[in-house]
C-alpha cells in the first residue's frame, strides 16, 4: 500500500516537472557538488533531481516543521511569494519576509527557516545566524539542514507547496489543541489511555502526511 502511494506520488511530481532543478536568475549561482548526490544526472543546461531522495527531504521537513508549531515555536519564510504569505497569515508564530540584504541579519531568532530563491548573499546571512535552515529549491546542500528538493517554478508544485504547508500547520495546531483539552483537570480527572491513543494516531498519521496532501 504504501509503495503504491509512493509510486503515485512520484508519477505526479515527474508529470509536473518536479525533477528539473530550477535554473537560478543570477548566473553566478551553480550548482554545488554539494548538491550531487541529491541529482540523477544532467542533460544541456539543466539538472535532474533523485525524487526518490527529495521525499527524504520532504518528510524530514514536514516532520520538523510539525513539532516546531506543536511546541509553539517560531518560523519563517523568506520567498518573494505573496500566495504564500496570504497561506499563513493566520499562524501566530509564522512570519514572512521578502528577502533584501540584511534583513535575516537584522531579524529576531527563529527556530526554523524556509529560505528560497536562494543566492550566496542570503545564503551566507543564514549561515551567520546559525539558523536551522529549509533550502526550498537550493542550489546547495552546504549548512543546509532539511532539503526541499522540487522545481516549484511549476505553479501546480508551487501550489501543491503551499497547501502541504497549510495542512501541516492546521494538523499540528489540531493535534496540539486536543492535547489541551486532554489534560488532567485539577479535580484528579486523567485520561492517560486516550493520549496514548492519540500519539499513536499522530505517529502513524506522520508518515502519510505528504502523501494524504499530494492529490
Amino acid at each position: 500500500m504504501v509503495k503504491t502511494e509512493q509510486f503515485r506520488l512520484i508519477s505526479f511530481l515527474i508529470g509536473s516537472s518536479g525533477y528539473l532543478v530550477p535554473r537560478p536568475f543570477n548566473e553566478d549561482v551553480r550548482v554545488s557538488k554539494t548538491m550531487y548526490p541529491y541529482l540523477l544526472g544532467k542533460r544541456d543546461i539543466y539538472y535532474f533531481y533523485n525524487l526518490e531522495k527529495s521525499l527524504y527531504g520532504i518528510r524530514a521537513t514536514l516532520e520538523v516543521l510539525k513539532n516546531i508549531i506543536y511546541a509553539e515555536g517560531k518560523i519563517l519564510f523568506v520567498s518573494d511569494s505573496p500566495l504564500l504569505k496570504i497561506c499563513l497569515s493566520h499562524e501566530s508564530n509564522i512570519s514572512y519576509i521578502k528577502w533584501k540584504r540584511s534583513y535575516l541579519a537584522k531579524s529576531k531568532s527563529v527556530d526554523l527557516v524556509f529560505l528560497s530563491n536562494i543566492e550566496k548573499e542570503n545564503l551566507v546571512e543564514a549561515h551567520r545566524k546559525c539558523l536551522l535552515l529549509v533550502g526550498v529549491g537550493s542550489p546547495t546542500m552546504s549548512k543546509v539542514s532539511y532539503p526541499f528538493n522540487l522545481n516549484l517554478e511549476s505553479p501546480l508544485l508551487a501550489s501543491w507547496f503551499f497547501s502541504l504547508i497549510y495542512m501541516t500547520c492546521v494538523k499540528s495546531n489540531r493535534i496540539k489543541l486536543n492535547k489541551r483539552l486532554r489534560l488532567p483537570s485539577l479535580l484528579g480527572g486523567s485520561k492517560r489511555k486516550d493520549n496514548r491513543k492519540m500519539s499513536k494516531s499522530v505517529v502513524n498519521s506522520g508518515s502519510k502526511v505528504i502523501i494524504n496532501n499530494a492529490f
